[in-house]
């Protein structure tokens, strides 16, 4: 996108050369970068470590019908479908849609219904393989990171470890973290990390306010998502408003620009 100064800055000629090259070659199609980011993975050996592990750390772990391996938490039964894992045939998905990148991103359950320590080393794992998958196919895949929100000593931990790390591009987070709104100031230091390093946050709905009355129709992704997500950006705007503290003032404006954007 141009900026009013890069734009100011550009010359007539230069104009004038971009429009008298269109002219000669009318039929040359444009080609524009597709980069999807709401792209969800869930990498085989995440996947793996809730089998073996998510039993012993509060999940029901089992295969429905398909064989596909299934997670039960309270509230959220989520089975691993194999076009959300395989990247062979995401690749070929994504070259027949005409998409050049994915921002790859965890969904549901994401890890923070889990302790923290487990919570961690699912983060840790997910993490890990978007690293490795970019640096595979640097040129078709970046990754946004989770964090443990559940505990925030080591959400900060986590992201000084990643935030560092190839083709991290992004912090990803639901819209609350078990039930507490965004702007719960608890949450205020990652977000002055994300500040300081540059790095954008992607919501994302998980278990959304009033699930148990929406089961049917699809009331949970018409109705439940986007309530969610506006309880989630009102939060964080209304939180900006507020007075506050010297040292929050720039983690306030920074949060309150990523709900306009």
């Amino acid at each position: 996108m141009f900026t009013r100064r890069g734009l100011l800055a550009g010359s007539a000629a230069a104009l004038l050369s971009t429009i008298d090259s269109r002219a000669q070659d009318a039929t040359k199609a444009t080609r524009v970068k597709v980069i999807d980011v709401h792209a969800h993975w869930y990498p085989p050996e995440w996947v793996a470590l809730l089998e073996r592990e998510g039993d012993a750390n509060g999940a029901k772990m089992g295969r429905n019908q398909r064989g596909n391996v299934s997670i039960q938490i309270p509230g959220l039964t989520v089975s691993f479908q194999p076009q959300y894992i395989d990247i062979g045939s995401r690749l070929a998905a994504m070259d027949k849609a005409g998409v050049a990148v994915h921002a790859l991103s965890l969904t549901q359950p994401m890890a923070f219904w889990a302790p923290p320590a487990f919570g961690l080393k699912l983060c840790q794992t997910y993490n890990d393989a978007c690293v490795a998958l970019h640096q595979k196919h640097p040129d078709r895949f970046v990754g946004l990171a989770m964090l443990p929100m559940q505990d925030q000593a080591l959400a900060v931990q986590e992201f000084d470890r990643v935030a560092g790390l190839p083709g991290i591009r992004g912090i990803y987070m639901a819209t609350h973290i078990n039930g507490r709104n965004l702007d719960d100031k608890e949450f205020w230091p990652v977000y002055a990390r994300c500040e300081e390093r540059g790095l954008p946050i992607l919501l994302h709905q998980v278990n959304p306010v009033g699930a148990d009355r929406m089961r049917s129709y699809h009331l949970r992704n018409f109705i439940g998502n986007p309530t969610d997500t506006a309880i989630a950006a009102a939060s964080l705007i209304f939180s900006a408003r507020s007075t506050p503290s010297p040292s929050s003032t720039s983690c306030c404006r920074m949060r309150a620009g990523w709900c306009r954007s």
